[in-house]
């Protein structure tokens, strides 16, 4: 009789931990980088839902990951998704933000992002990025190459604060600090702009002229047109 007591006390805990090894126990979310700036693990944790319901305590073979990892990417905020889950009833998503190069300041302000396309703002974080003006949604295709290009240089990245298009699409850039406007006029030959730029910033720095200048034009072919206060 202690025998079969014993027995049934043993199956009893190994059904109870059978039952537990296949339940949800918990929902790790993790941020690419460790920025979570744009989007919450709050407001991932809310979109990791099965069947109405909050992932925890649910079996494991309900779990549908593809599915869960289609809410995530489609998200405005989320580039890009991956929900795995764990032996021991561990469900993770490593969540990777989409990246805001420029911001344009229309009626309804929007971000263009490091693929060139339309982002929306984040009610959770501002991101420090060059203000657009004169830019609509039609025509990111037209400024992407230019935001890419600042992005990807050093000291440009650091120095370019504003971006302007005037009606016949010619541009203009406001530095930061500097008291100067520079003249870009269409988005192309970047790369030869910018060189002769850069020899003209190094230039006006050793001879401390920098102060002097109200605006740089850079559309003319190999050279730099400066314009004195």
């Amino acid at each position: 009789m202690f025998c079969l007591l014993l027995v049934t006390l043993f199956l009893v805990a190994f059904s109870h931990k059978r039952n537990s090894d296949r339940t949800i126990k918990v929902v790790e979310v993790n941020f690419e980088a460790g920025a979570n700036l744009f989007i919450t693990a709050e407001t991932v944790d809310k979109l990791l839902i099965q069947n109405g319901k909050p992932l925890e305590g649910q079996r494991k073979e309900i779990l549908v990951l593809k599915n869960l990892e289609d809410k995530l990417d489609s998200h405005a905020m989320i580039s890009d998704a991956d929900v795995y889950l764990t032996l021991d009833g561990v469900v993770g998503a490593t969540v990777k933000q989409r990246k805001p190069l420029g911001r344009v300041q229309a009626q309804k302000p929007f971000y263009i992002d490091e693929n060139g396309s339309y982002m929306p703002l984040s009610t959770n974080y501002s991101a420090r990025v060059p203000l657009i003006d004169g830019v609509s949604r039609e025509q990111i295709k037209e400024v992407y190459p230019l935001l890419n290009y600042l992005q990807q240089d050093d000291l440009l990245a650091k120095q370019v604060i504003g971006i302007s298009r005037k009606a016949d699409g010619n541009y203009s850039l406001t530095p930061r600090v500097l008291n100067y406007n520079i003249t870009l006029g269409k988005i192309k030959d970047l790369q030869s702009k910018f060189a002769n730029y850069k020899a003209f910033y190094q230039k006006a720095i050793k001879d401390n002229s920098l102060p002097n200048y109200k605006n740089i034009d850079l559309r003319f072919k190999g050279q730099v047109v400066g314009t004195k206060i």
